[in-house]
């Protein structure tokens, strides 16, 4: 639909008209939805578009009494001066993908809860082996049994990755959000790292500025984020190398980077980087299930930041995020 500066619907197609609306004539703000009129209104604020990533999860709308899920997509029109003068506002329709994305979360989840109990006995029966707590042991029976705990340990490590990116992704994730320094939190994600980023030769450096405003997070979410990163850094980049944590204060928050001198990325698989269970190949052993920055994604979004990566095959990569200011204190948004 088309609107203009007034809110005022100029152009309509019939799937706006009759969905929502959005007849010519029409002010968007005297529609009964709420949410359309603080679209067209935050575009207008801001000038630029507004799209999927700026709103977080799809919206919910009862059309004759059936549930359906739009993503909108909302651009300003400017005049010849760089001002607004109207509105363009589309509304994809998902409520396919939600439901297909429902159903796979709901698998995750069940599969997840019945493999958890199993490998629980599994790896206490490999601790009360290795503690010969039953008997003693060979030096091959205990080399296996270790070998056994490592590969258990991954598998249990995979199952909290899935049940975890399966609760954020669905709502069920409470977010104790708070005021808290951005050049605490990397410096405690940071000192957790140094002795496996000395035992491996690389260098671990920060550069963050003292005068950095505070953002309103999560701290142990925030934290599952700074160590994905790191862990993903330091798994490639090779002894010598360095990797470093930064900090830069911005409009409407902070930005954080962490920069390695790895193998980096090559330019085809940069898209896929943050898609779930997709995994870079030649990057050396896989022990993941290509979870991490996926997890990192939904973390970051949920606090109504952005998350990217810039790579150059050869030298190393960049993954950067952004956490939001204590003010305004973003508010949690629900999708029912």
């Amino acid at each position: 639909a088309l609107l203009d500066l007034h809110g005022r619907v100029e152009v309509a197609t019939e799937s706006a008209k009759t969905v929502f609306g959005l007849k010519p004539g029409i002010q968007v703000k005297s529609l009964p939805l709420k949410w359309l009129a603080d679209l067209y209104d935050n575009v207008l604020r801001h000038a630029r578009p507004l799209g999927p990533e700026h709103n977080g999860t799809a919206i919910q709308h009862f059309d004759k009494g059936e549930e359906r899920f739009f993503r909108p997509m909302v651009v300003p029109i400017l005049d010849t001066e760089k001002q607004p003068a109207g509105v363009v506002m589309t509304l994809k329709d998902v409520t396919e993908q939600r439901h297909q994305d429902d159903l796979k979360r709901g698998v995750i989840s069940t599969v997840s809860h019945q493999l958890k109990t199993p490998l629980t006995s599994m790896r206490m029966a490999i601790h009360l082996l290795l503690e010969e707590k039953v008997g003693s042991l060979t030096e091959k029976q205990a080399e296996l049994l270790v070998a056994a705990r490592e590969d258990s340990d991954r598998l249990h490590d995979i199952l909290n990755n899935l049940l975890d990116i399966s609760r954020i992704e669905s709502g069920r994730v409470q977010m104790e959000f708070r005021s808290i320094s951005p050049r605490e939190m990397a410096v405690e994600a940071v000192e957790s790292f140094r002795t496996a980023a000395k035992d491996q030769g690389v260098a671990l450096d920060l550069e963050l500025p003292d005068d950095l405003p505070e953002v309103w997070a999560d701290t142990t979410r925030v934290s599952h984020v700074f160590v994905n990163l790191l862990s993903n850094a330091l798994k490639h980049t090779p002894p010598g190398g360095k990797v470093t944590v930064a900090a830069r204060a911005e409009e409407k928050g902070v930005a954080f980077s962490i920069t390695d001198t790895g193998k980096g990325i090559p330019n085809e698989y940069l898209p896929r980087i943050f898609e779930q269970f997709f995994r870079v190949p030649d990057q050396g052993p896989q022990t993941g299930a290509g979870l991490g920055l996926a997890i990192v994604k939904e973390i970051v979004e949920a606090h109504g930041g952005t998350v990217s990566v810039d790579s150059i095959e050869g030298k190393g990569s960049t993954f950067s995020f952004t956490l939001r200011g204590v003010d305004p204190i973003p508010k949690k948004e629900s999708s029912s």
